[in-house]
C-alpha cells in the first residue's frame, strides 16, 4: 500500500492540461482560463465623479461660481470649466475639462445660476481617476484561474466578450456489479440501487468536467473490458477493485493494454483504489461502497480534473493530502477520538460555531456503505496514520464538504 499523499502525487503527475476552446462571456462561469485575459479599456475610461455636486477648479478657493452646464452620467459636459465657473455634476458623470475637484451637493447653495459653498470645501478625492480600477492591457484574470461570478463582472467591465478556456475533460463512469440496477428499475434478488455514479457525476460537473455515464456492467471480464473502447480523457470504474473472486477489473483490463501504476492506498474508507492506464487513457478504479467512492473522488479525482484543466493551485502550502481545492482547515473536537491505525482515516462529521471557535463532531456510524451520514455531514475529519488518541477540544484537520 502507498500513502494518500503519494497516491495524489502520482495521479496528478499523470495528467497534463487538455485542449482549449473559445467561450462567450455569458458562458464563462466555472470555466478555467487557458491564457491571461487582459483589459481592452481603462476602467473608468475617464475621470468620474463619485458624488453629486459641482465640478470646479480648486484654485478658485471658496468664492461663488457661475453654473455653465450639467454633467449627468452618460452625458459629458462638452465645454471647459474656467475661472469662477462650475458644472453641476452627478454621480458617475465625467469630470469636465478644466475641473479638478468636486464640491458635494450637501455643501452647495444655489441662487439662479450662481452657487455658494457652505463649507468652502472642494475635494479631489471625490474624483475617480481614469484607470483607477485597471488600465487597458492589465491582466484581469490569469491563465489557470477558475472563473467566478465576480470574475465575469470584472471581465465585462474590461470590455471582454469571450475568452480562451480549457475544454471540459470527458470523464467516463462505469459502475460494475451484478447486484446493481438504476433507481426505479426492477430490483433482482439481493440487488441494490446504483447510487455512487450520480453523486460522482455531480462532482465532476461542479469541478468543470463533463461526465459520461458508461452504464452498469455485469461481473464478467468481457463486459468490464469494454470500458477500453470509450472515447474519454479519463475512465473511472466503480466497484470490482478489491481482492474477492468477483473483483475482476484488473483481470479484465489486463486483456486490453492496461498498465497498473498502483493498487491499494493506506486510507479508510477507500483502500482498494486502482490507478493505471488503458493504453494512453488514465483509469481510476474506485471501490464500490458509495462513501468510499465519493471520498476518493474528493481526494483523487478532483486533482486529476484540476490537472487536466490546468488549474493554478494558487501557491497553496497545505500538505497534498489536504489540498482538495485548498479548502482544508482546523477545528476543535467536540468529543474524544480513539487512536488511529496505520491507515489515514476520513471521518464524516458536523461543524458548528461556538464562542468564536469552529468545532467538529464525528458521527458514531462510519461504515463505508452508509450514505446518510455523508449527506448529513459538512466536513471530513482527517486522522493521520498512527495518530494518538485525541481529547475533547484538541485541534484536528478537517476538509469542509460544502459544495460537494
Amino acid at each position: 500500500m502507498i500513502s494518500v499523499e503519494e497516491a495524489q502525487q502520482r495521479i496528478a503527475a499523470a495528467f497534463r492540461p487538455i485542449g482549449t476552446e473559445t467561450a462567450d462571456l455569458a458562458h464563462l462561469a466555472g470555466r478555467v482560463l487557458a491564457e491571461d485575459v487582459r483589459a481592452q479599456a481603462d476602467q473608468p475610461p475617464a475621470a468620474i465623479s463619485s458624488m453629486d455636486g459641482c465640478a470646479v477648479r480648486a484654485a478658485d478657493g471658496d468664492s461663488p461660481r457661475r453654473l455653465i452646464g450639467e454633467a449627468p452620467a452618460g452625458h459629458p459636459f462638452k465645454g471647459k470649466v474656467g475661472a469662477g465657473e462650475a458644472v453641476r455634476i452627478f454621480t458617475g458623470g465625467v469630470v469636465p475639462d478644466g475641473a479638478d475637484a468636486i464640491v458635494i451637493q450637501e455643501e452647495v447653495d444655489r441662487e439662479g445660476d450662481t452657487v455658494h459653498f457652505n463649507a468652502g470645501v472642494a475635494r479631489a478625492e471625490y474624483i475617480r481617476a481614469a484607470g483607477l480600477d485597471f488600465k487597458a492591457g492589465d491582466v484581469l484574470a490569469p491563465a489557470g484561474k477558475r472563473l467566478t461570478a465576480r470574475d465575469l463582472a470584472l471581465l465585462a467591465a474590461g470590455d471582454i466578450v469571450s475568452a480562451r478556456v480549457r475544454r471540459r475533460p470527458r470523464v467516463a463512469i462505469a459502475s460494475i456489479g451484478d447486484e446493481l440496477s438504476r433507481p426505479g428499475e426492477p430490483r433482482r434478488p439481493g440487488g441494490i440501487a446504483a447510487s455512487s455514479g450520480y453523486g460522482l457525476s455531480a462532482m465532476i460537473t461542479a469541478w468543470g468536467g463533463a461526465p459520461c455515464d458508461f452504464g452498469i456492467l455485469p461481473d464478467t471480464a468481457q463486459e468490464i473490458a469494454t470500458v477500453a473502447d470509450v472515447d474519454a480523457d479519463m475512465v473511472v470504474t466503480l466497484g470490482g477493485v478489491s481482492v474477492g473472486d468477483h473483483d475482476l477489473v484488473q483481470k479484465a483490463l489486463g486483456t486490453r493494454d492496461f498498465t497498473l501504476d498502483f493498487w491499494k492506498v493506506a486510507m479508510r474508507p477507500g483502500k482498494p483504489l486502482i490507478f493505471g492506464r488503458l493504453g494512453t487513457t488514465p483509469l481510476l478504479g474506485m471501490p464500490g461502497n458509495p462513501v468510499s467512492t465519493l471520498v476518493c473522488a474528493i481526494l483523487f479525482l478532483r486533482p486529476a480534473v484540476d490537472a487536466m484543466l490546468g488549474v493554478d493551485p494558487g501557491g497553496c502550502s497545505l500538505p497534498a493530502r489536504l489540498r482538495c481545492g485548498c479548502r482544508a482547515m482546523t477545528a476543535r473536537l467536540k468529543r474524544p477520538l480513539a487512536a488511529s491505525d496505520a491507515r489515514q482515516s476520513y471521518l464524516r462529521a458536523r461543524l458548528s460555531q461556538e464562542a468564536g471557535e469552529t468545532w467538529v463532531d464525528a458521527f458514531d456510524l462510519q461504515d463505508s456503505s452508509v450514505l446518510s451520514t455523508l449527506a448529513q455531514a459538512d466536513a471530513l475529519i482527517v486522522r493521520p496514520p498512527d495518530a494518538p488518541a485525541a481529547k475533547l477540544g484538541d485541534r484536528v484537520e478537517v476538509i469542509p464538504l460544502d459544495g460537494y
